[in-house]
């Protein structure tokens, strides 16, 4: 496994109906530990000794996500809909040189101006 300088785990979510992916959502603030407990069952089927062996993706079907749904429902700001959706937690990385920023490091102009809501 490559080494690389930022890492990142995102909730992939699928229309069911075609190969269309829908969106992803940074779930990165997950402890690994959460996200082996969670995910132990598909890992030790896979012969996984760690977590993200081989890159490869969880699936998180309607019964994982009801036997963690507070944890869920606690930590991703989603509402899951199985009827819609099928959801994959997938692990990336790349190197610092790549790393395109995703975030801005400054308020917009005249936020602090701002008195009522837009």
């Amino acid at each position: 496994m490559k080494t690389y300088d930022y890492y990142r785990v995102d909730l992939e979510v699928a229309m069911r109906t075609s190969d269309t992916v829908f969106g992803f959502i940074n779930v990165s603030h997950i402890p690994y530990n959460e996200l082996a407990r969670i995910f132990r069952t598909q890992m030790l089927a896979l012969r996984h000794a760690f977590l993200f062996q081989d890159s490869v993706g969880y699936r998180i079907d309607e019964e994982l996500y009801q036997s963690n749904k507070a944890y869920f429902d606690q930590e991703i700001p989603f509402k899951f809909d199985f009827s819609l959706f099928e959801y994959t937690i997938s692990f990336s990385g790349c190197y610092k040189e790549e790393y395109k920023q995703n975030y801005k490091q400054e308020l917009p102009p005249n936020w602090g101006q701002l008195t009522q809501p837009v």
